[in-house]
């Protein structure tokens, strides 16, 4: 979509707007119509990259928190959906000596299934095919980023929005709205058939504060970045387990990414896991 009378500003000059009324940018696109557009050019989408990294801090009652820190890279196609992630998880202050730090990779198509390597053994596992369908849900449900941004549509009058010489930064911080419903609309998605005793547990969060920022590009409305600051909390077998975490991603490589297909190797030489083994902690 061409843009009409920006005004150009230098540097980092930001206009900033608040959510009394309606809220606009420099250019005259309401924050509605951003999040519209940006929705439909990324539905259009056919590949993608996404670099991201979690720092997560646990605590469970009056015991000293929990560090844990994850990094990953992950390639994606639409059609066929398909996926390729490379993962590490800093483990070191979890007491397991040597292990501090675990990498391994996944791989997931509709066709072949979701493998993923072990990481402690070094071998390939395959999760169950009668878990397939729930899987390609959660899956679609991650890995389509217009779907992240759905729900922001409810809440266009808690939104504030400052515009940049190329982007967009929209926020949504927690204050006066229902956080839980919002979680619930996004991180629910594809969670049918999960384990039970889960659902549970995840029905009974808290979200005790949350900020979401995240930037799309003026010129192609695709989102270009996201930040999630966010702490909850659970009671969980008669303890306060309280979590703080903060989530970036960064997407690039839009409509680059060849065809994704799992090596033969794995196909071969993976383990097959049951229901049984995911459900009662086999994996």
């Amino acid at each position: 979509m061409k843009r009409k009378g920006i005004t150009i500003v230098s540097g980092l000059a930001l206009l900033t707007l608040t959510a009394c009324g309606e809220v606009t940018s420099e250019d005259g696109m309401s924050v509605e119509d951003i999040l519209n557009q940006s929705i439909s050019a990324m539905e259009d989408l056919d590949s993608y990259s996404i670099t991201m990294d979690m720092a997560q801090v646990m605590n469970i009652g009056e015991e000293e928190g929990v560090d844990l820190d994850s990094s990953g890279e992950i390639s994606v196609t639409m059609d066929p959906m398909a996926m390729i992630q490379k993962s590490t998880v800093n483990m070191g202050e979890l007491g397991m000596g040597d292990e501090e730090e675990l990498e391994y990779i996944s791989y997931f198509t509709e066709e072949d299934g979701f493998y993923v390597e072990d990481p402690m053994m070094g071998n390939w596992l395959k999760l169950p095919d009668s878990l397939m369908e729930d899987m390609v849900a959660m899956s679609d449900a991650q890995m389509s980023p217009e779907k992240q941004l759905e729900p922001f549509k409810d809440y266009i009058s808690d939104l504030s929005m400052e515009t940049t010489d190329d982007t967009y930064v929209i926020t949504l911080a927690g204050d006066g709205i229902d956080m839980n419903e919002l979680m619930d609309q996004m991180g629910g998605m594809g969670l049918e058939g999960m384990d039970p005793m889960v659902s549970e547990m995840m029905g009974e969060l808290d979200i005790e504060s949350l900020n979401y920022e995240f930037v799309i590009d003026r010129e192609t409305f695709y989102q270009l970045e996201s930040t999630i600051d966010m702490k909850m909390s659970v009671d969980f077998m008669g303890e306060s387990m309280t979590t703080e975490q903060t989530v970036h991603m960064v997407m690039t490589d839009f409509n680059s990414i060849e065809a994704i297909e799992i090596p033969q190797e794995v196909l071969e030489n993976a383990e097959e896991m049951s229901e049984e083994d995911m459900m009662g902690g086999g994996f």
